[in-house]
């Protein structure tokens, strides 16, 4: 009798076990930690990324209501928070955006109405522990996340080139700022005004258009003195108009500011909103910017130093019609 023959059909191969969602996002994180690279704000716009959705706020106003809408912007106490965020985390975040740079240092968190709403961090290489020779690329640069998506919703930089060339020009310290604020087609500049007299107190002033409108809006921020911390209003137009306030606790661990947003309006004007909350981020710093400038400038008159900008600050100055070529 003949044989049968013997099935000698091999078993399918064992597919590669699927790899997780975190598995990916820890190998970007590592190709992007041995890259190295260092953006600055305007390098970190980037096309392809998914724009943060805007909520738009329906809370109904009864008439003659006065409309109030509180922030807080809260400073973490580093030694307590340090820990809490660890590497992988933070390499989870770089995965979500490119935004979010490895020498980025979380400092702090956004509450709108109590409720988390963001997280931002300053860029520690260019600002701490920068020698003297270097004073000229000493910036402060700060940047704001959405805490689930790692969306940028906006950074604000110190431009010390335009700083030094204000502070030389008034013999004061005058900070020079720009927003980049995503999907806004306009950079915001922020600028501390020399006042004088009856005038006590700091001014700051920007503008900001109001693109569904067409119509461009002029924002000055008033510092209140006689105050305990550091406390402003924010006003409009002629500057009669008080749309928000800006009020320091002194008291809390850390630190904290609370914003009062008094314009509805204003308040879902995206790039209005953003500019407030990154200025007074900015406030936080605010004396050690002073600081810088004037130690700069003292070293520039006295020949002792050479300016030499940051590459990422150089790109500010870009004529942009001659990129368009």
């Amino acid at each position: 009798m003949a044989k049968k023959k013997q099935d000698t059909a091999q078993a399918p191969a064992e597919k590669p076990a699927k790899k997780s969602t975190d598995d990916l996002e820890k190998a970007v994180a590592k190709k992007m930690l041995a890259a190295g690279s260092q953006e600055s704000a305007a390098e970190a716009e980037i096309p392809d990324e998914t724009p943060e959705a805007e909520v738009e706020d329906k809370t109904p106003t009864k008439p003659g209501e006065k409309f109030e809408k509180k922030v807080e912007v809260d400073f973490w106490m580093t030694n307590l928070h340090g820990a809490e965020i660890g590497i992988y985390q933070k390499e989870r975040f770089m995965a979500k955006n490119r935004a979010f740079s490895k020498n980025l240092d979380l400092i702090g968190a956004i509450k709108e109405e109590g409720k988390p709403d963001g997280m931002f961090g300053v860029d520690k290489d260019n600002w701490h522990d920068v020698p003297e020779k270097d004073l000229a690329q000493k910036r402060m640069v700060i940047k704001w996340f959405n805490s689930e998506s790692v969306a940028h919703l906006g950074t604000i930089e110190l431009i010390v080139l335009n700083s030094l060339a204000a502070s030389i020009a008034s013999d004061d310290e005058l900070p020079v700022l720009k927003c980049v604020i995503p999907n806004y087609d306009f950079l915001v500049d922020l600028k501390k005004e020399h006042t004088r007299l009856p005038k006590v107190g700091e001014m700051f002033a920007c503008s900001i258009k109001n693109e569904k409108e067409g119509k461009w809006i002029l924002v000055v921020f008033d510092e209140k003195r006689l105050t305990v911390g550091s406390d402003w209003d924010v006003k409009i137009g002629d500057g009669a108009r008080v749309v928000a306030k800006i009020d320091e606790k002194v008291l809390n661990i850390g630190g904290k500011f609370v914003v009062t947003f008094l314009d509805k309006d204003l308040y879902k004007l995206a790039p209005f909103f953003k500019t407030i909350i990154l200025f007074t981020m900015m406030l936080r710093f605010k004396k050690e910017i002073m600081e810088s400038i004037g130690k700069l400038r003292d070293l520039v008159q006295k020949g002792k130093v050479k300016l030499d900008l940051a590459p990422e600050e150089e790109k500010f100055f870009w004529n942009p019609r001659l990129l368009r070529r």
